[in-house]
């Protein structure tokens, strides 16, 4: 097994030639981010401090890899190497999908390049998407969380917490988010007992259910992912979502 030698070790001489070779080496510093929810919703692991975001290196997209094929999410994993000051469970999803993009953005630049299949003539193109032309919506200054809101058909006022990272394994799949929609409801008309809760959730008319899970989405808030594909073989255009993989992260 080849070890690296101990940095105490090294001579002065050779540490200045070190110095010149990775002289053009891009610096590793992290950036400052306010998130779409603009900090609101956070107890910050020390509140005099910001939350910052630092570059990949070439350990942390090790990282990804060995991590694949286990039963971890890899995206949460490289967040919580490369964020402070923030517990990854306590993220908000649409905090957190805007700091992958943030994350990929001051790791390799902002030029994502993907293969797509066009669906229309099969044929695939290599597409460049530039990550800063995203649009990013952020929380009204008034928000609250919960997030009151009116259901059209009952005409009842509930309160929905936002989904957090600790909440991915209820919404990992359609089955799964509607047998779960009660956990998110805080309280529905003042009444916050959890047997009530999931008891009316079960039986709201479908309009009804459709604002509850729309809000879950995140949509409204963060950073947004509609990006436009053009064939450049055939006419076919059509608006699609950015591919977010663990493979966007050992990609440039």
């Amino acid at each position: 097994m080849t070890e690296t030698p101990p940095e105490s070790s090294l001579p002065t001489d050779d540490d200045k030639i070190i110095s010149d070779l990775l002289a053009n080496c891009p610096l590793q510093s992290e950036v400052v981010v306010e998130l779409p929810s603009k900090n609101k919703f956070y107890k910050l692991l020390n509140p005099s401090d910001p939350i910052t975001l630092r570059p990949m290196t070439f350990e942390d997209e090790k990282s990804i890899v060995s991590n694949k094929n286990a039963s971890k999410d890899v995206l949460n994993i490289l967040l919580g190497r490369c964020m402070t000051n923030i517990n990854i469970s306590d993220l908000l999803l649409f905090d957190k999908l805007y700091l992958l993009m943030k994350l990929r953005e001051i790791s390799y630049g902002s030029i994502y390049k993907a293969d797509i299949t066009c669906p229309a003539c099969r044929t695939d193109n290599k597409v460049a998407f530039d990550l800063s032309d995203l649009g990013i919506k952020y929380v009204e200054e008034d928000m609250v969380n919960p997030v009151p809101l009116h259901l059209p058909v009952l005409k009842k006022t509930i309160k929905v917490n936002l989904p957090r990272v600790s909440d991915e394994r209820y919404l990992n799949n359609v089955e799964a988010s509607t047998n779960n929609l009660w956990r998110f409801v805080a309280e529905i008309e003042g009444h916050t007992k959890k047997t009530i809760i999931s008891k009316v959730v079960k039986k709201l008319p479908l309009k009804d259910t459709h604002a509850l899970m729309n809000l879950l989405s995140g949509q409204k808030y963060g950073i947004n992912t509609a990006v436009r594909f053009a064939c450049s073989y055939c006419s076919h255009s059509e608006k699609m979502e950015l591919p977010i993989t663990a493979d966007f992260f050992t990609e440039t």
